[in-house]
């Protein structure tokens, strides 16, 4: 999709009365947005850093995240909107980087690269009822009331539209600018309560649980106290220990690997 017909279809689904703080690089502010996409005063800063500074190159960190992080559950964004039509409206709140596929709107706090809207995804500036399909990947534990964007989403929806979302279980902190939540696959479910389930799982498993937490523990106990030694050693230990990552090829198909899950996923449509 053209760049110039994207702004134009997404401006066409704003509300009548959205306050535009500027256009840039073929993005439409809706926040004035001043940090650099997380908290100075986290532990896990130097993480972020990181993240910030190969998110430049969102090519590079994609494949990283890949290799580090390899997804082997049933359901991802990608095959959710694979035989949606092209000229659906399709959003992916707390995008990121994610590049997904051309017409897919990418809505985020920080003007990253591939971002289309900088708005509150709890505070969305589109009209009621305008998308076919909601991706929510990895983002709901970051915010500090996730049941707005929840709402949100319902609000969005068209009637029959489809729902992805993404949430962690068992999984280590990781501040994107902030860490809040978790939900089990019956607390995703309760949640998305007003969505015809059609399908939850696991997303990233056990293996993915372990190599967070294990390597937390590993580094907490070598750094003796010091945060950025911390930080260094959680990157090594989460890197030497890919291999259980790997596990949940197998582990996945484990019902009972639901228990110990890393990430849980939810697919449904609005009623």
């Amino acid at each position: 999709m053209i760049k110039e017909k994207k702004l134009a279809l997404i401006e066409s689904l704003l509300k009548r009365h959205s306050v535009i703080l500027g256009k840039k690089d073929n993005k439409i502010y809706f926040l004035d947005q001043k940090n650099n996409g997380f908290n100075e005063d986290n532990n896990d800063v130097l993480v972020n850093k990181i993240k910030l500074f190969l998110k430049k190159n969102p090519t590079i960190f994609s494949i990283i995240t890949k290799i580090l992080t390899p997804c082997c559950g049933n359901q991802n964004a990608k095959k959710i909107v694979k035989s949606i039509p092209a000229q659906s409206v399709i959003l992916n709140l707390g995008s990121g980087v994610t590049f997904i596929r051309p017409d897919v709107i990418n809505v985020d706090f920080y003007p990253f690269e591939n971002v289309d809207v900088v708005a509150d995804i709890s505070d969305l500036p589109f009209e009621d009822r305008i998308a076919d399909v909601v991706i929510c990947d990895c983002v709901l534990e970051h915010v500090a009331q996730p049941n707005k964007v929840i709402h949100e989403i319902i609000r969005v929806a068209k009637p029959n539209a489809l729902v992805f979302v993404v949430v962690p279980f068992v999984f280590g902190f990781h501040s994107s600018p902030h860490d809040y939540y978790r939900w089990s696959k019956m607390g995703l479910v309760e949640a998305f309560k007003d969505f015809k389930e059609i399908e939850t799982g696991i997303y990233f498993g056990p293996g993915h649980a372990v190599n967070s937490v294990f390597s937390g523990y590993l580094s907490t106990i070598l750094s003796f106290g010091i945060k950025g030694l911390q930080q260094i050693l959680s990157m090594v230990f989460l890197v030497l220990l890919v291999p259980l990552n790997y596990l949940d090829i197998l582990l996945n198909r484990f019902k009972t690997s639901e228990n110990i899950a890393s990430h849980i996923y939810f697919v449904g449509r609005k009623i």
